[in-house]
């Protein structure tokens, strides 16, 4: 019994040696990925039938391959064993009788498959290696990459129902047949939004926010059925909530129930062609069907409380969404976050160098971003143009350059602040103002929002060390004209 149990574990062992030696996993992770890029290409939001079929051709052929490598090393794995098992079942044959098997026997099966395989002894043997499974992760923490947190299944599910088109779409379809009696209430959405140009302090901004159980938002896990907001949460709540530092490595972490950037997918699956192109994203106008959807978006996300949204891109639709929700008698608020040029420019850079080598190490990095359209920086950088006019000198620039960003916040700005400043229900926020003095700057923007005061008591507030400007060039000329402009009708500044 003893011997027929070290038996069952000495073939498992030899058989797991044999999985990890031919690559098994990696080899099914590169069928799944594979699989996922080419159902994402298929239903891809941006690309025409013609640019599909050039890629999916080259995707198809990738599957192919890459099934193909895992059928033949299944069935080398399945060889393999039966190997071991018979050279076992010789050993263990002449260790207990003393004989060799008679190949010519009439029963050469029975002798080279004994019947001892199918009981207890045997298979306990076999299965103990299944219960340091658990310990796997522990075990390989030190040789995975940082970069690389999600699984192949997890990748699969977002390129697949996050990336897809048509199946983002069907998504959606279903939750709001599943929601009708939610969606039929009539009273006015109440919508507040975080918007600017990236590293303006909008994450720390919408964090605070959150802390209020008046507003509500998408959270990461919402991802990656995003067009189930409803139904997903039911089922990934159940997962543990683990706090760390994003990746941006400035200090602000976040998990599971942090609210994030997440609503742009549900225009990008809608209106994408109509805003993205290859080097910008372009300001646009929301028609009433789309609006009529995204408003059922937003009320299945709200659940009846204030709806919360950090998008940088939403500046790109604001006129157009508030004359709607005007129209529709919905109340809407946007703030508009602003930093000190130079600061902000040096943030974006950094941001750009690190987001760019993380996406150049792992490709599914670049598509995560381009499923969200966060194309503030990164290899997938593209510029937020408010309105058609002579920019296009900052192409000509290098990304790796102090100069490109600056141009970057000077653009985006300029337009920002003709186009808002005397926008009703759209408020400019100072992040310098925010970081000396945070609870005063709260209580203008609560205020602004049309929320009592005495909320803000109830915000857990970070005391921030203001840094110092480090290049006065910038509070020169252009940018420092802007920057001031955009100080004397900001909220939070002490007049």
């Amino acid at each position: 019994m003893i011997l027929e149990a070290f038996v069952g574990l000495l073939v498992a062992l030899i058989g797991a040696f044999i999985f990890i030696t031919i690559k098994y996993t990696k080899s099914v992770s590169e069928w799944i990925l594979e699989t996922s890029k080419f159902v994402y290409f298929t239903g891809h939001p941006l690309l025409d039938d013609d640019q599909k079929q050039e890629i999916i051709t080259t995707k198809f052929k990738n599957v192919f391959k890459t099934l193909s490598i895992v059928i033949f090393k299944t069935f080398l794995i399945i060889l393999l064993i039966i190997i071991v098992v018979i050279l076992f079942s010789i050993a263990l044959l002449y260790l207990r009788e003393g004989k060799i098997i008679d190949f010519q026997s009439l029963n050469i099966l029975q002798e080279l498959f004994p019947q001892y395989l199918y009981k207890a002894p045997f298979i306990i043997g076999s299965l103990v290696p299944i219960l340091f499974i658990p310990l796997l992760p522990k075990i390989l923490k030190n040789s995975k990459s940082n970069t690389n947190e999600y699984s192949p299944i997890d990748k699969f599910l977002h390129y697949t129902f996050l990336g897809n088109n048509s199946l983002a779409k069907t998504l959606f379809k279903i939750e709001l047949s599943l929601n009708k009696k939610k969606l039929s209430s009539s009273a006015p959405i109440k919508s507040v939004y975080v918007s600017g140009l990236a590293r303006a302090g909008t994450t720390v901004l919408m964090q605070y926010l959150g802390q209020l159980t008046e507003f509500k938002s998408l959270s990461y896990r919402n991802l990656p059925f995003l067009f189930l907001p409803v139904t997903w949460p039911k089922f990934s709540s159940k997962k543990k909530v683990k706090e760390k530092e994003r990746f941006h490595k400035d200090g602000v972490k976040h998990s599971l129930n942090s609210y994030e950037a997440l609503e742009e997918p549900f225009w990008l699956h809608y209106l994408g062609n109509d805003y993205i192109k290859e080097k910008i994203v372009k300001y646009h106008n929301v028609s009433e069907s789309i609006y009529e959807k995204y408003n059922s978006f937003r009320k299945l996300i709200a659940k009846n409380k204030i709806y919360l949204s950090k998008n940088n891109n939403h500046l790109l639709r604001a006129s157009s969404l508030h004359s709607l929700d005007i129209k529709n008698g919905n109340i809407t608020k946007t703030i508009i976050p602003f930093r000190e040029p130079y600061e902000q420019a040096k943030s974006l850079l950094n941001q750009h160098n690190m987001l760019s080598k993380l996406q150049d190490e792992d490709e599914f990095t670049l598509d995560y971003m381009n499923f969200l359209v966060h194309h503030e920086f990164g290899m997938n950088a593209k510029v937020s143009f408010l309105e058609e006019e002579d920019t296009h000198h900052v192409f000509g620039l290098d990304k790796n350059s102090i100069e490109y960003w600056l141009e970057i916040w000077y653009i985006f700005y300029k337009k920002v602040y003709e186009i808002y400043k005397d926008e009703e229900n759209i408020y400019f926020f100072c992040y310098e103002m925010f970081v000396k003095d945070p609870r005063q700057s709260l209580v203008s923007l609560i205020n602004a929002v049309e929320l009592p005061v005495s909320l803000v008591d109830s915000i857990s507030i970070k005391k921030f060390k203001p840094k110092k400007i480090t290049d006065s060039f910038v509070t020169e000329g252009k940018f420092s004209e802007l920057y001031t402009k955009l100080n004397l009708i900001a909220i939070n500044n002490k007049k």
